[in-house]
């Protein structure tokens, strides 16, 4: 059967990924698109991800619900790496605008 792309769903991935590092700690920054009073802008997010570890039971990998001290120096490297790139690259398309905040 023939592959066709207008049934295929869009897959949104980050627009740029830090990590993972140890623990599967990692950082991404997204680039979306949402609706305003004035048109569709496009604006970042941030997301953290989970601590991973495999439980000793059913060696089963699975999120931990918070951090260990020892996991802050890659988060906060991660974070720092993030807010590096979405002040020093600007939105697609706002290149010479001031980037202001979108209120939510």
């Amino acid at each position: 059967m023939p592959h066709d792309k207008s049934t295929e769903k869009a897959v949104n991935r980050p627009e740029k990924k830090f990590g993972p590092y140890p623990g599967g700690i990692g950082v991404a920054v997204w680039l979306n698109t949402i609706e305003t009073d004035s048109g569709s802008r496009k604006v970042r997010s941030i997301s953290v991800a989970p601590r991973r570890y495999r439980d000793g039971k059913t060696g089963e990998w699975k999120d931990a619900p918070s951090y260990r001290p020892g996991d802050l120096p890659a988060l906060i490297f991660a974070l720092q790496q993030a807010q590096a790139f979405v002040i020093s690259e600007p939105i697609p398309g706002r290149e010479h605008e001031e980037d202001e905040e979108i209120p939510y």
